[in-house]
């Protein structure tokens, strides 16, 4: 990364949620700039988690961003676990923007759900989960009884992860700092993208756009019923669905979503 030096007018973060396509964006982006996956992921988790604590003070945890910035040296950081500190972001450099990526909860859901169930999780990811998901909150229901005997946790806990994360990002930062991506749009979201970051749309590099794909075959729906979680979507996401994914009813309308010709989202 220390190489490239493509003229940047623009830093940015990415403050998508965990299985939106932060790797596919850095994909497009690290060819030709400066751009991490999840730098320093462990150390950044360990600092949420120890502010939450009251054992690292607001000024500490900013000293240690710009520290921290000044030594990675990014144009491009993206990650997950930024959405967790974007208030901090915010006010530690005023002059960044951000890019929301978001991808409808139904497709989430299977994908993050995939992903426990398929691959072993980093140490600390496992002691991070109980407080970003909050299961104490969202106990199992009958209705998802084999999530809780795979050692998951409740569609009410990875929906209320899913909104938490819609909420957190979007009010916060200002309009003109802040793009949102549809998931599924990403592909297509090319010039979008360039202009945001003002960046030529051809050091975007295509070719890399699609990274960390599901290795799980099977369907949520085995575990749990498609009809539950209907419900539960509509009972947790539905404000939220209702703004980014307006032609979503229910799970039957998630296959055109991602086949259907791309549309310009609300930002």
């Amino acid at each position: 990364m220390d190489g490239k030096r493509n003229p940047v007018r623009i830093k940015a973060f990415c403050v998508g949620q965990a299985k939106s396509g932060t790797a596919s964006l850095v994909g497009l982006l690290s060819t030709n700039y400066r751009a991490a996956h999840e730098p320093e992921r462990p150390e950044l988790l360990d600092m949420i988690l120890r502010e939450s604590r009251g054992e690292l003070s607001a000024g500490d945890f900013r000293k240690v961003l710009l520290e921290r910035d000044v030594r990675l040296n990014l144009e491009y950081d993206v990650s997950w676990v930024n959405q967790f500190v974007i208030g901090h972001l915010l006010d530690v450099f005023p002059a960044s923007k951000f890019i929301v990526l978001i991808r409808d909860s139904y497709s989430w859901l299977q994908s993050a759900i995939g992903h426990v169930i398929s691959r072993e999780l980093p140490s600390e990811i496992v002691n991070f989960l109980p407080w970003w998901v909050n299961p104490e909150r969202y106990p199992h229901s009958r209705q998802d009884r084999a999530l809780a005997e795979r050692g998951l946790y409740s569609i009410a806990a990875y929906l209320h992860a899913w909104n938490d994360h819609v909420n957190r990002c979007t009010p916060q930062i200002p309009e003109d700092r802040r793009l949102v991506l549809r998931t599924h749009e990403l592909a297509h979201s090319h010039a979008r993208l360039a202009d945001f970051l003002e960046i030529p749309l051809d050091t975007l590099d295509a070719g890399s756009g699609h990274q960390n794909r599901s290795t799980w075959a099977d369907r949520i729906e085995s575990l749990v019923d498609p009809g539950y979680i209907d419900t539960m979507v509509q009972s947790v996401c539905a404000d939220n669905m209702n703004r980014y994914f307006p032609e979503v009813r229910n799970a039957q309308d998630v296959p055109g979503l991602w086949e259907a010709v791309p549309r310009e989202t609300a930002t």
